[in-house]
């Protein structure tokens, strides 16, 4: 495997788990296994990575929920039917709320095994020209 390229499968010698090599914030190439990695994205765009970042999704979502809710039985107080179509926005708002937390909990206990383990945190960046 080439030192350019960003990340790739290998076999850490004497151990048996798979381990990822990946570019680390200093531009040095490191052995991490998936735990110690966390959330890896390959986007060129802004992306959410952090365990705080993903918490702040979870509320925002969390909003849209309760909100659909109120959109939900808001006709109800003009005297009209609910209005049952913002259900999809109630399921898509708490689905997308515990997605969030359980990417934060990824995240969270990733930087707590690299803080343990002495290990440079990984860069955000996939390619560095």
């Amino acid at each position: 495997m080439s030192t350019n390229e960003p990340h790739g499968k290998h076999e850490a010698a004497g151990e048996n788990e798979k381990r990822i090599l990946y570019r680390t914030v200093t531009r040095e190439l490191h052995s991490y296994s998936r735990e110690e990695l966390g959330i890896v994205a390959a986007s060129s765009h802004p992306q959410v990575r952090a365990a705080v970042g993903f918490l702040v999704m979870a509320v925002f979502l969390a909003a849209v929920a309760v909100f659909s809710i109120l959109l939900v039985a808001g006709p109800t107080s003009r005297g009209e039917d609910p209005m049952w179509s913002a259900l999809v926005l109630t399921a898509a708002g708490v689905a997308g709320c515990l997605y969030a937390l359980r990417m934060a909990k990824v995240a969270s206990m990733a930087k707590r095994l690299r803080s343990q383990r002495g290990i440079p945190e990984p860069s955000a960046r996939q390619l560095y020209w």
